[in-house]
């Protein structure tokens, strides 16, 4: 069309760009019915020139009035009236609803869930019911009440939409329909004209629709198991998940907060519940509520094809079996019926959970049982046959049984006395003098006393007291206390049946006793103990002993002190080696010396010995290997230089004469007989004794004897330089001794012809011959003989280089 010019007849132009030409129609259809169309298009559907705004002017669109050139717009005519039944036409209101129609003299079912629509027209408000057809159902089905308006009670009204809702019981001719739900249209519509609908219902199963469905449907079949039984029972044999439950009882009469113990075997997944007897409850205790077998979690679950007479189920009819996922704690599990709250699991299951089945157990659930009061139990005293622990037992049963004796105690400390001497404690004195021995029995805690036999006493002696256990002054006769061994110490009164008894002394097998046990016996006893051993000289070997432990401690500090000073400085090859960071592997340095260590103080005697025994062998040389390949090997051993000798006041047993078996003499009546045998001080330690002292003369300090005032002097150094007042510990290092030294004086004291009479049964004891020349020459064939020379071997401590002297002669060999 073109643009710029008047539209009048002549003027216009085809639009070659327009395809379609054909006419709007001027009716329309909506729902099956036909309505006058009110929009008015031009051919092929475009705006008209009273609807386009196509000819304003663009310069002055704001003032142009088109109504100025082509005259008014008539108005749109008003929109046609719908009729109601043209506006609802086929929109219907749909509910489910169902009734219960009753069945007589069936056995198979009482009642029929019956199921319908109930449908409102909302185009003339009325009503009817469909049931749905069900095939084979032998019911008549179909329409059930014909459309049409419904009465809803005797005054005339009728049903309407208004009435209808989701769970509510209409009533139509006699008959009562419960609506149960409705499709979306209906719920949509009736929420826009304001209603609000009620929650939807479950439509109630019919029980003999279920029932035939059952019959139909095949029961489950459990997968066939490929489970391995013998690996199981190889992997899984006594490894149980034990968990701690309890059962809520208390709502049947006398019922009670019971606890058991579960217990799961993973070696074929069963399940055994022990109830934990406490002894208090009254009840027979039986050893298991449920026996070693696999728990079903429905344990009424039975098919229906399932005879009734038979009892025992299989795995056939179970679907599922308990299993370890589903006994966690805080979870309750139904055993036959029985409701079981699991709060606890032992340490194994956690850790089995954690590992294996990645589940963490959560912490114990706390259970709160209820409190009963108590009464206070009244026992009855002593009835004076046998033992108050005899009269003590009768109260724990109907069946009196023996008081239970400690068997381990028994026969750990059988035939294990704690003898004590005492005298009585006098009142006449026809009892003054009487010595008596007190054993405690320390299997059973006993006490016998056997009196001591004296000649010419006029007293009948043997046995005073017979093994029983004593009871202590001041215990309750019905609930006694009985002497234990931390009572009887030297000194003490123990009274026996209105006779007192002081001890005076005991065994040596007391103290000792004592001494392992400290824990049973007070301190104050102990000491008691053994300062009455010291005063009677029992006790000379314990103080050897510990005297020999004092010196060998102080030894080996000193000993130790010099090792760690006396550390050789690292000779040339060292320091080459080390420039060139050679490791241990292919190619290692030598490890700097180890100090000497010793743990035992020997003599002087002995170190002269193990000198001369130790001199070194080509067999104790191991030899290095390395990429050092000439120079000359250097021992580098750290050499002691401080010797130990004897010291000049060392104590020596005097020589005593020794007979061989069966030749001892024998004794006569002479007085000087037994004093002959005795040690030179016996008499002066008795006198000692008797004044209530140390048998032993213990000789102090020359430091303890100086008076107070004056200056202390420094102590003398131990060993053999110490005692011409020289230290090896303080010797400066320009007066430190070569590194061959120690070899040197080795060499000096073996040409002493006689040192000392053990060192001369050394020196004749027969040598090994010496190997010959030729073997260090020329090696044996085999790689591993005693004197084998590598090319790539360096031994640091045989020289072998010359042929001409042999590496095998200790005594040839210098130090370079």
């Amino acid at each position: 069309m073109a643009w710029g010019l008047p539209k009048l007849p002549g003027l216009t132009f085809a639009d070659p760009t327009k395809i379609q030409h054909h006419m709007r129609s001027s009716l329309r259809y909506y729902q099956g019915h036909r309505f006058p169309d009110t929009l008015i298009r031009g051919p092929g559907g475009t705006a008209t020139d009273v609807d386009s705004n196509a000819f304003a002017m663009p310069e002055d669109s704001v003032n142009y009035d088109p109504s100025l050139t082509y005259g008014r717009v008539k108005q749109p005519a008003l929109p046609a009236v719908i009729p109601h039944w043209v506006h609802y036409d086929k929109r219907c209101l749909n509910f489910t609803a169902f009734f219960k129609q009753p069945v007589f003299e069936n056995p198979d079912e009482n009642y029929r869930v019956r199921v319908v629509n109930i449908v409102y027209f909302l185009e003339d408000d009325t009503l009817t019911i469909m049931e749905p057809r069900v095939k084979n159902s032998g019911l008549w089905q179909g329409r059930m009440v014909k459309r049409g308006k419904i009465p809803k009670n005797d005054l005339g009204e009728y049903w309407h939409w208004k009435d209808l809702d989701v769970g509510k019981d209409i009533c139509i001719y006699g008959k009562v329909f419960h609506t149960v739900s409705c499709d979306l249209f209906t719920k949509e519509w009736l929420e826009s004209q304001g209603m609000e609908l009620s929650k939807e219902e479950e439509l109630p199963i019919d029980p003999y629709t279920q029932k035939e469905r059952w019959k139909s449907v095949a029961p489950p079949s459990k997968p066939k198991s490929h489970d391995d039984r013998l690996r199981r029972f190889l992997e899984y044999e006594g490894k149980v998940l034990a968990f701690n439950v309890v059962w809520d009882n208390r709502d049947s009469p006398g019922g009670e907060l019971e606890e058991f113990k579960l217990l799961y075997f993973l070696q074929d997944d069963t399940i055994a519940v022990k109830e934990l007897h406490d002894g208090r409850g009254g009840k027979d205790p039986f050893p298991l509520l449920l026996k070693k077998t696999k728990l079903p979690k429905k344990w009424k679950e039975r098919p229906v094809s399932f005879p009734s007479i038979v009892m025992e189920t299989t795995d056939a009819e179970i679907t599922e079996y308990y299993c370890p996922k589903d006994l966690i704690i805080g979870q309750t599990i139904f055993v036959l019926g029985r409701r079981f709250l699991i709060y606890d699991c032992d340490n194994f299951t956690r850790k089995y959970y954690r590992l294996m089945l990645d589940i963490e157990q959560p912490p114990p659930v706390e259970v709160r049982h209820e409190t009963k009061k108590e009464f206070a139990k009244s026992l009855p005293p002593h009835i004076g046959i046998g033992a108050p622990e005899d009269t003590l037992q009768s109260c724990f049963g109907l069946m009196p049984k023996p008081p239970h004796k400690d068997i381990i105690k028994y026969n750990l400390n059988a035939n294990k006395y704690l003898r004590y001497l005492c005298e009585l404690d006098w009142i006449h004195p026809e009892d003054q003098g009487r010595r008596f021995v007190l054993a405690y029995s320390l299997a059973d805690g006993t006490i016998k006393i056997g009196e001591v036999p004296r000649r010419n006493s006029g007293i009948r002696e043997g046995k005073f007291l017979k093994s029983m256990k004593l009871q202590t002054p001041d215990s309750d006769p019905n609930f006694p206390t009985y002497f234990t061994p931390d009572k009887f110490y030297i000194g003490a009164i123990v009274p026996v049946f209105r006779h007192r008894f002081k001890i005076i002394g005991c065994d040596l097998f007391v103290y000792r006793y004592m001494s392992a046990n400290p824990d049973k016996f007070p301190q104050e006893v102990i000491d008691n103990v053994r300062n009455y051993h010291m005063r009677e000289g029992n006790l000379k070997d314990e103080l050897e002993e510990a005297i020999r432990e004092e010196h060998a401690a102080e030894t080996r500090a000193q000993l130790a002190k010099i090792g760690q000073e006396a550390i050789a400085e690292p000779n040339a090859m060292e320091r080459c080696l080390a420039a060139l960071d050679v490791v241990e592997g292919s190619a290692s340095p030598p490890r700097p010396s180890t100090p000497p260590m010793t743990t035992d103080r020997i003599s002087y005697d002995d170190s002269l010995r193990i000198a001369r025994l130790s001199h070194p062998k080509c067999e104790s040389v191991l030899p290095l290997k390395g990429i050092l390949k000439s120079s000359a090997a250097k021992e580098d051993h750290q050499k002691v230089v401080c010797f130990s000798g004897p010291a000049a006041d060392e104590h020596r047993e005097p020589d005593r004469p020794s007979y061989p078996p069966g030749q001892q003499p024998h004794f006569n009546e002479d007085k000087d007989f037994c004093e002959q045998y005795k040690d030179a001080d016996a008499k002066e330690r008795a006198l000692r004794r008797a004044r209530d002292e140390c048998p032993y003369e213990i000789i102090p300090s020359a430091q303890a004897l100086k008076p107070a005032d004056e200056t202390p002097d420094q102590p003398q150094p131990k060993g053999f330089l110490g005692s011409y007042g020289i230290d090896c510990k303080e010797i400066p290092p320009y007066m430190r001794l070569p590194p061959d030294a120690y070899d040197k004086v080795k060499n000096l004291r073996r040409e002493v012809p006689e040192i000392s009479p053990a060192a001369a049964r050394i020196a004749n004891y027969p040598r090994e011959p010496m190997p010959t020349v030729d073997s260090c020459v020329n090696p044996p064939p085999e790689a591993t003989g005693p004197c084998t020379v590598k090319k790539e071997d360096v031994a640091f401590a045989c020289p072998h280089v010359e042929p001409r002297i042999p590496c095998c002669d200790p005594d040839k060999k210098e130090s370079e």
